[in-house]
């Protein structure tokens, strides 16, 4: 996993994005979901925000990673999840939440 060193307003966060869950489908995949445990700089866990990230978005940021294996397709999701994660948290808001990208 892609874990992710952030630091708002002064104070450090961890992002350490759990197992990814897929559609349940017979084509391609459409959506994928997984959790992000936000920690703080001692491992404390703050909040885990829920990601549910969409075929669309990936295809948008990276078509390529739809193509290839699960180590391409990762790190877009990760990075798809950080994108509405850190907003979040520079809103005061580490607890629990659903996201979507």
């Amino acid at each position: 996993m892609t874990q992710r060193r952030v630091e708002v307003e002064g104070k450090p966060y961890v992002l350490d994005p759990q197992g990814i869950r897929t559609s349940l489908t017979d084509g391609p995949s459409m959506l994928w979901g997984f959790q992000v445990r936000v920690l703080d700089d001692t491992g404390a866990e703050l909040g885990i925000k829920t990601c549910f990230v969409g075929r669309v978005s990936v295809q948008f940021k990276d078509a390529s990673a739809l193509e290839g294996p699960i180590e391409n397709l990762l790190p877009v999701l990760h990075e798809l999840a950080y994108a509405k994660i850190l907003p979040r948290l520079e809103a005061g808001e580490a607890g629990d939440e659903i996201l979507f990208a």
